[in-house]
């Protein structure tokens, strides 16, 4: 039994962070995790952007989000503490939620700096909880000590989560926020909507202004960003599952498997088939 399943919490470091990071794929984490970078470089695929963390970088990984491992430098160092959402919610701790929630939401899937000294405090409180997970020898009363050194983690992370929430939340502008709801709203969605009119009814404003805002931020046009996330999710369940096509096209809200194979063939240039052989070589 895994630590993840034993105890709610489990530490990577880079040298097994690739059995939780796919190398080959795109995927979808089954956990959230802080990612944290020491020295050299990672650099991933999220939504429709990469993401390059560099030392003493932090970001904070979703499971609603597929990912895809661009590259990672020779001299990479990590420390990766996955969790489950049940385990930090039974923990009762008591620092404001709503903030530590509001600046997840905004930030995922963008790497946050460090001060360096921060990261070193971070990085030894990360390092004696893996000391302690990974231990063979019995120790009573390990369940608690774990809860507790997790909390001293969230501790420590709500700390500077909630300095930089009050120095970034300022700063969002009305079209940045336009399209961060538009982003929160399709990760929501995307599995039965696949309409700009339907993102755009959610906050009462017209198709050409919501276009218009998701193309000047960030470059692609809303419906370019939703058959991203569309093709993503396609993606995922054809390498990881063994549901049929037309299973899958009837969960990402297809009327026929016809239809998706013609949407999926669109964009990547071959048949959901096709995309699921290469991985069972």
């Amino acid at each position: 039994m895994s630590a993840l399943e034993k105890f709610g919490v489990e530490i990577f470091t880079q040298h097994n962070i690739f059995e939780r990071i796919s190398a080959e794929k795109p995927f979808r984490p089954d956990n959230p995790a802080f990612i944290f970078v020491k020295t050299g470089t990672i650099k991933l695929r999220q939504h429709f952007s990469d993401l390059e963390l560099t030392p003493n970088m932090f970001m904070v990984t979703d499971p609603q989000t597929v990912y895809e491992m661009v590259a990672v430098s020779d001299d990479f160092q990590s420390r990766m503490v996955s969790y489950k959402r049940e385990f930090i919610s039974a923990l009762s701790l008591k620092f404001n939620r709503l903030i530590g929630y509001r600046y997840f939401r905004q930030q995922m899937n963008k790497g946050v700096p460090f001060q360096k000294d921060e990261m070193e405090v971070v990085w030894k409180s990360v390092n004696f909880l893996k000391y302690i997970l990974d231990s063979p020898a019995e120790m009573m009363y390990k369940k608690e000590m774990v809860e507790h050194l997790f909390s001293v983690f969230c501790y420590q992370m709500a700390g500077i989560i909630s300095k930089e929430d009050s120095n970034s939340m300022g700063q969002m502008s009305r079209q940045e926020e336009i399209v961060f709801i538009f982003l929160t709203d399709l990760a929501q969605h995307h599995h039965t909507e696949r309409t700009v009119e339907f993102y755009a009814a959610r906050q009462s404003i017209t198709t050409r202004h919501l276009s218009s805002v998701v193309k000047s931020i960030t470059g692609k046009s809303a419906s370019q960003i939703i058959a991203i996330i569309v093709m993503n999710e396609a993606k995922v369940l054809l390498n990881s599952s063994k549901r049929s096509v037309s299973e899958i096209s009837s969960i990402l809200g297809f009327s026929d498997q016809y239809s998706f194979s013609h949407f999926f063939k669109k964009h990547l240039e071959v048949s959901p088939s096709q995309y699921r052989n290469q991985f069972e070589r």
